[in-house]
């Protein structure tokens, strides 16, 4: 009878979550009914820029999505695509539609996202709206380093009359968990090759060993110097009075940060709002106020609510406030008209752009983790596509997955004797990252992009003595001396870990030698600067590492040149193709569901493997020192947790330096 009305129960749950899911679908079908017409771009709109979006290296959204589309496609919460952005900005510079540009927020990033290395590439696409004699207004509240890069590049500046600018340099935070896991009785052994190979440290050190923190000290310092060339470019500033002021004050006070060219003014969000309207509609201006003073009469259906849209991050939120009577588009709407217009899906001949965002690991993959196996089999079919001429690779991961990171070399290698393989580095092509891009013929990189990491470890935890304080005990029976070599019940023997450097140091000598043919190097050269050492991609240039420093445009016009197509001849394909609603509910119920669809069933109770740590997060502010907090120790136990190698190797850099 008990088991009776189990099974009653489980029948009428499933019935409940079909009916749940039917009624999601249905209202998402409505609402994107409602929205068949896409974004309008009516006359003299501001482009309004939210920067607290995290730009992702990945495909562009090319028509409006519902808000189950979004639910199914975007687990790692809403992003926009970093080229997407950049073409809506290079379009925005040219259409007459568009008067200005407003930047608002702090940037958000994990590393990935919002990275240096294509924030460099979204300032250039800023620089072209300004060149184009158009108007970029910046809003700064509390900026960051990160957020005064990037709004640097504006033509006006305001800062808020009760905001801070810092602006002191760079710094690294890592999190170390030895002690942890030696007060919890977790053992960790490693085997790695390369004495700047620091990824395993936060797991056997206290802190960082002498040479990682040489390496992490140089690397600081040439991004640092990328954001203080920057910075000196756009506000006429001299990099070494950056750096005086940067030692010397480091948090601006508004009257300082105006005083000393950092901004251009301090004044209430709502002022800057006027100046928008005015210059949009031709209204006439409100009477004078003192500097930072609000003008009440200048917008009147602000003056009630102009504490609640300063407090404001959202983009959603922010566009509803905005003077109804201002013109106005969001980036991420403009984005999908521009991205449109630039490319032409009808192409015969086209350009692949393959992104690779996130861990490298063995399988599927899924949000910010590329898999071996997904991997491969997307460019196994491009290869077969008699229509693609050429692919770019854009790498943006830490590496990972020996074995993932194989398979993916291979398919690109194989590509590359039938059509031109071209890499484009993001903010990280590290390790794994930087083995994939040594199947290219030629490779384009960032000044601040971190990159080498030519180096390999095996991690090995055990259990033992936790298991043991808890009176927990292990019996294993083998039929070898070997049999439970990566067991978690216990330490490795001194000849297992023999063993397992053995397979380490062939691993080492096989990248040791693809990165010597690939970049015609000496074997002995490539021994120098490889033991596992991270440099910046302008240091990598100069080594031989790198071909050429450009973005993701360069890479593609270089490809094209390769493949022999002139500008206009070709489409671009940029893979992984971003799936709607429809796909998503068909792959729900499959017996074999892609990873996230995989981790959506897991997170209904399916049984599938459970969602990362860091989707625990999710409700935690943007912003903020407790929030940065645990979202780093979150990306540091998740990152372990997606080390599945099946032969417990990696080509890895920890997972992402936190920079400011």
């Amino acid at each position: 009878m008990k088991q009776f009305f189990t099974n009653v129960a489980a029948n009428l749950a499933t019935v409940a979550l079909l009916v749940l899911v039917g009624v999601v679908l249905i209202i998402g079908l409505f609402a994107s009914a409602a929205r068949t017409s896409g974004p309008t771009v009516p006359k003299n709109a501001v482009l309004v820029v939210d920067l607290s979006m995290p730009l992702a290296d990945r495909p562009a959204e090319r028509a409006p999505t519902s808000a189950i589309d979004r639910a199914l496609t975007e687990p790692g919460g809403s992003r926009l695509s970093l080229r997407a952005a950049v073409v809506a900005l290079q379009e925005a510079a040219q259409d007459e539609r568009i008067s200005a540009v407003l930047l608002r927020g702090n940037v958000v990033s994990d590393g990935l996202s919002s990275g240096y290395g294509g924030l460099v590439e979204f300032r250039e696409a800023i620089d072209a709206v300004t060149a184009a004699g158009k108007p970029v207004h910046a809003w700064l509240v509390n900026p960051t380093v990160r957020d005064y890069y990037v709004a640097s590049a504006a033509s006006t500046i305001t800062l808020d009359p009760f905001g801070t600018l810092t602006f002191g340099g760079l710094s690294a935070t890592q999190l170390h968990f030895a002690g942890f896991l030696e007060k919890y009785g977790i053992g960790v052994q490693v085997s790695r090759v390369g004495k700047f190979k620091a990824a395993v440290e936060p797991f056997t050190r206290a802190d960082r060993s002498p040479e990682n923190r040489a390496q992490t000290l140089q690397y600081l310092g040439s991004t640092w110097s990328t954001i203080k060339r920057g910075v000196s470019a756009s506000r006429n500033l001299d990099t070494l009075q950056l750096q005086r002021l940067a030692d010397s004050v480091a948090l601006f006070l508004p009257a300082d940060a105006e005083r000393l060219g950092l901004v251009d003014r301090v004044a209430h969000f709502d002022v800057l709002l006027a100046d928008l309207r005015r210059a949009t509609l031709g209204t006439a201006s409100p009477a004078a106020l003192p500097a930072g003073e609000p003008s009440d009469t200048a917008v009147p259906a602000l003056a009630a609510d102009s504490t609640a849209l300063e407090d404001t991050a959202s983009a959603a939120d922010l566009i509803d406030q905005l003077p109804s009577t201002m013109p106005q588009v969001m980036l991420r709407d403009y984005a999908r008209i521009a991205v449109g217009r630039s490319d032409d899906p009808t192409a015969r001949r086209k350009i692949a752009v393959v992104y690779a965002q996130g861990e490298i690991v063995d399988g599927e993959g899924g949000v910010d983790a590329v898999g071996g196996r997904a991997m491969a089999r997307e460019l196994r079919a491009l290869r077969n596509d008699k229509n693609v001429r050429a692919v770019v690779l854009r790498i943006n991961s830490p590496g990972g997955s020996v074995v993932a990171s194989e398979q993916i070399h291979r398919e690109l290698a194989l590509m590359n004797r039938e059509k031109p393989v071209v890499s484009s580095m993001g903010t990280l092509a590290a390790s794994g990252g930087y083995w994939i891009a040594t199947a290219s013929r030629r490779v384009f990189a960032q000044p601040s992009t971190l990159t080498g990491s030519i180096g390999v470890f095996g991690i090995f935890p055990n259990l033992q003595g936790i298991a043991r304080k808890n009176g927990i005990t292990v019996d294993t029976v083998t039929t070898g001396r070997y049999a439970d070599l990566f067991g978690l019940s216990r330490p490795r023997t001194d000849a297992e870990l023999a063993l397992i450097q053995r397979s380490v140091d062939a691993v080492y000598d096989a990248f040791l030698d693809r990165v010597a043919r690939a970049r015609n190097l000496p074997l002995d050269s490539v021994r120098v600067i490889a033991e596992g050492r991270v440099w910046a991609g302008d240091d990598a240039l100069a080594l031989g590492l790198v071909d050429e420093m450009g973005d993701l445009d360069d890479a593609i016009r270089h490809a094209a040149t390769l493949a022999n197509l002139a500008e206009g001849d070709y489409g671009l394909l940029e893979v992984p193709r971003v799936k709607g609603a429809s796909e998503m509910l068909g792959e729900f119920f499959d017996d074999s569901p892609p990873p996230l669809v995989g981790r959506l069933r897991a997170a209904l109770g399916f049984g599938a493997p459970a969602l990362p740590l860091a989707a625990t997060t999710a409700a935690l502010p943007e912003t903020g020192p407790l929030a940065d907090a645990v979202r780093a120790l979150s990306r540091e136990f998740g990152a372990l947790l997606q080390l599945n190698d099946p032969r417990g190797l990696y080509a890895r850099v920890p997972y992402a330096l936190q920079l400011p």
